[in-house]
């Protein structure tokens, strides 16, 4: 076989490039594995979440997140709210429990609602965001990013090398060429529906 090999150069070059190249490749991809450290904040994301004007609204106001229902009902609309650790690699649901009648819905022998009322904005509890901060930023504290959905890539040329359409149904952590991919918690599927929420900076 050696001898072949060599009274056949052509032949041996082409058999030995695609090795090398998947042996390069491997070597590529596993480099921002070792050289950047991992994340060390968690991040808060929801799921289902069309951000209609009206309806359930997540967002961030002085670091603390703030859930509240705007308008006369809350519709097809119940967003999903996900909190992952990426020290234990565990993503954990955190419970939205919506108002049983939103503002604007009339209770059986009632009188109807006024347009006040239906305009009303009504906060809903959050038990499990008590007392946390967050950071709303794109960027980490530690210069990760979140990404979901078919905007996964992010420009970094490390991760164009090694980006697979699989990924356009995941949610990943990225920084320099390292993509850490979240759990697919409950058949989740991440697609544009899917909205950052932000930083878990403390405690």
């Amino acid at each position: 076989m050696k001898a072949f090999l060599r009274e056949n150069p052509t032949i041996a070059f082409g058999l030995g490039l695609p090795l090398l190249l998947v042996v390069a490749f491997l070597l590529i991809s596993g480099i921002p594995a070792l050289l950047v450290e991992p994340p060390q904040y968690d991040v808060l994301y929801a799921t289902e979440y069309y951000n209609y004007p009206n309806g359930v609204q997540i967002s961030v106001v002085n670091q603390k997140v703030q859930v509240i229902n705007q308008g006369n009902s809350i519709g097809n609309q119940r967003p999903r709210l996900w909190r992952y650790s990426p020290k234990t690699g565990a993503v954990k649901e955190i419970g939205i429990m919506l108002p049983l009648l939103p503002p604007g819905l009339t209770p059986p022998g009632q009188s109807p609602a006024t347009p006040e009322t239906a305009a009303k904005i009504t906060p809903i509890d959050v038990p499990d965001l008590a007392g946390l901060t967050i950071d709303s930023s794109s960027v980490a504290p530690d210069g990760y990013e979140f990404s979901a959905g078919p905007n996964v890539y992010s420009g970094d040329v490390f991760t164009g090398l090694f980006y697979s359409s699989r990924y356009s149904k995941e949610a990943v952590l990225t920084k320099k060429g390292r993509s850490i991919r979240l759990p697919n918690a409950g058949n989740m599927y991440y697609s544009n529906y899917t909205h950052f929420i932000g930083w878990v900076v403390s405690p």
